[in-house]
């Protein structure tokens, strides 16, 4: 109950710290349209900055949802990422991830669960994964993520790109060194986009219509995904 309450808390500091979006102080600029550019935001009372990386990549947004549903594959691309697995015999939306820990940090793991929305007129479309608790019991030596809240952006450009904006806010569960926290609000999102591009240059990901996806999350079938022809 107390992990409960403590994520609930934490998750209204996020967003109450989200709607000053002047607190976002950027640490890194793209020098090209197909670069990283990060931003990091304290959040009272937590250790490890929230965490925000954009950048263009060459390929439609289809090709960027495919990656992003490919979730075994997670290890390839997202930072410290250890392994990863959906998660069907109890819901389609859950996902199981274990991150390795740097030392002197143990590792951590949790369940989270993710949602889709679309916009109508921009398309531009949101996928959110917020941690679940409860769904899978505690491995002795790892730490079980206390709150998530992570968030991938996707915005269809006018000449078939798309902008991929990643945000993430987590509670590490405990306190970590402060040279620790500050290599991953930093590493993790540039890391992870150019890995994410490397891994949108396969032609695995180059998805002729989102029926192709290995995800079907609730209200997929409504959504038009440019690079797709919609069902």
């Amino acid at each position: 109950m107390r992990s409960v309450f403590r994520s609930l808390i934490l998750a209204f500091c996020l967003l109450s710290a989200s709607a000053l979006a002047d607190e976002w102080k950027q640490v890194r600029v793209a020098g090209e349209r197909t670069d990283v550019s990060t931003w990091v935001k304290p959040i009272e009372g937590n250790p490890l900055n929230a965490f925000r990386g954009q950048t263009e990549v060459p390929y439609p947004m289809l090709t960027a949802i495919a990656v992003l549903a490919d979730v075994e594959n997670f290890p390839e691309w997202v930072f410290q990422c250890h392994f990863a697995r959906l998660m069907p015999e109890v819901s389609n939306d859950l996902a199981y991830i274990h991150i390795k820990g740097i030392w002197p940090v143990s590792d951590r793991d949790g369940v989270a669960r993710t949602t889709i929305t679309q916009d109508s007129d921009s398309l531009k479309t949101t996928l959110r994964s917020v941690a679940a608790h409860g769904v899978v019991d505690e491995i002795e030596g790892t730490v079980r993520l206390p709150a998530l809240d992570n968030r991938f952006i996707l915005e269809p450009l006018a000449d078939g790109w798309t902008r991929i904006t990643f945000e993430t806010f987590v509670d590490p569960g405990g306190m970590i060194p402060a040279w620790l926290a500050n290599l991953v609000a930093t590493r993790a999102p540039l890391t992870s986009l150019q890995k994410m591009q490397e891994r949108m240059a396969k032609k695995r990901y180059h998805l002729k219509d989102k029926s192709e996806l290995p995800i079907q999350l609730p209200g997929t079938e409504e959504m038009i995904f440019p690079g797709g022809d919609p069902l």
